[in-house]
């Protein structure tokens, strides 16, 4: 199978994205199959994927990062979804440290920008489970090569951690004027305390985000989605334990369902 992705990529990768890419209504279709492909070939041939050249694999990640920001709910969790296999297939390649220092801060840019758009809620989940996979990568020494460019950056930095706290507080300094540089701050601070918690790290963003001028006056039912679902399964199970409060036919229907 791995032999057949180059030949895959030049014979329907270039003309597909050119279709697809210059809207985002036209080739439904056309769209959520592309991005499949691309799910299926980065789980199951990765190795075929670090063989592109590298114009190839950009077209990859863009084609990742224009997904997700889709407002079609299932291509953006689709391309949420690949991202984040990719991440962690590179983190245990032998090109973790070029892949990370040409694509690390792209990403977080482009994650921190769906993720503090309104429209973009429903991914919320996701967008979370990228940037705690930033955090975490990023102080845990994995990447040995700095993630800046000596040229643009004269301040020489210790280390990855410090440059990337600051480069995020920059970040979110431009996307939320109308917070202060310290509050800014506390939640970048937050954000690496919490990364080894899971629930933790996703509360904090959350608390972040109702707070601000963008989300403070939205329904915001989509950011706890995940706590409703389990809630709703708790529910159910309570229902199901006690004799005739669920009607058999209802129970059929859920196991035809399952």
């Amino acid at each position: 199978m791995m032999e057949y992705v180059p030949r895959i990529f030049e014979a329907v990768f270039q003309c597909t994205l050119e279709m697809i890419t210059k809207n985002f209504e036209d080739y439904p279709e056309h769209r959520l199959k592309f991005f499949s492909l691309l799910c299926a070939i980065g789980t199951h041939c990765f190795q075929a994927l670090i063989q592109l050249s590298s114009q190839q694999l950009k077209l990859v990640m863009d084609s990742i990062i224009w997904a997700f920001r889709h407002t079609e709910r299932n291509i953006a969790e689709t391309g949420l979804n690949l991202l984040l296999e990719l991440l962690k297939n590179f983190q245990v390649s032998e090109f973790c440290n070029q892949f990370y220092r040409t694509y690390f801060l792209t990403i977080e840019q482009e994650i921190f920008a769906v993720l503090t758009d309104t429209f973009h809620k429903p991914g919320f989940k996701l967008h979370v489970l990228v940037l705690q996979h930033l955090f975490c990568l990023v102080d845990s020494g994995a990447l040995t090569e700095p993630l800046w460019d000596s040229s643009t950056v004269p301040y020489p930095y210790p280390n990855n951690t410090m440059f990337f706290r600051d480069y995020t507080i920059k970040l979110l300094g431009s996307s939320f004027p109308n917070m202060s540089v310290a509050e800014i701050t506390t939640f970048v601070g937050g954000l690496f305390e919490s990364k080894n918690d899971p629930p933790n790290f996703k509360n904090h963003i959350r608390d972040f985000l109702v707070q601000s001028k963008e989300f403070s006056a939205q329904d915001n039912k989509d950011l706890y989605a995940e706590e409703a679902a389990v809630l709703r399964e708790q529910e159910r199970q309570r229902m199901l334990s006690v004799p005739g409060l669920i009607a058999p036919n209802e129970r059929q229907d859920e196991m035809l369902d399952s």
